[in-house]
């Protein structure tokens, strides 16, 4: 009787080859915090806008924050639209920031959108 596996062929392992190739660092990659900051802002002010919340006030409420820190986050609706385009799209790569908030509430007290596109890269470097 012949076995099972006596009709293969020898072959050379090929294990010990993909054992030997260097492990490829692979980044981490996320939304950066002020995207998702920024997000939350746009989502709070839709719910304003509708009627599903009365105000901010209202809103800190429901998400345990204070007044002062949604007034914040709202804040961050009145950049210019390419400048929250730019902020949408940031990434954190391996936990580093690419931009803080604080950096941003200085550019937003700029009212002119001109005068805050004027401002040096938003971005940390």
């Amino acid at each position: 009787m012949v076995k099972r596996d006596s009709w293969r062929c020898p072959s050379p392992s090929y294990e010990h080859a993909f054992e030997t190739l260097p492990a490829v660092p692979v980044s981490i990659r996320r939304p950066a915090r002020v995207a998702v900051m920024l997000a939350l802002a746009h989502k709070i002010q839709n719910a304003i806008d509708r009627g599903v919340v009365r105000d901010c006030a209202d809103v800190a409420m429901r998400l345990g924050l204070s007044r002062a820190r949604i007034s914040q986050l709202l804040d961050l609706t009145l950049l210019a639209p390419d400048i929250q385009e730019q902020i949408l799209l940031a990434e954190s790569v391996d936990g580093v920031e690419p931009m803080s908030e604080s950096a941003l509430r200085e550019v937003v007290r700029l009212e002119d959108w001109a005068k805050q596109r004027e401002v040096p890269s938003l971005y940390r470097g």
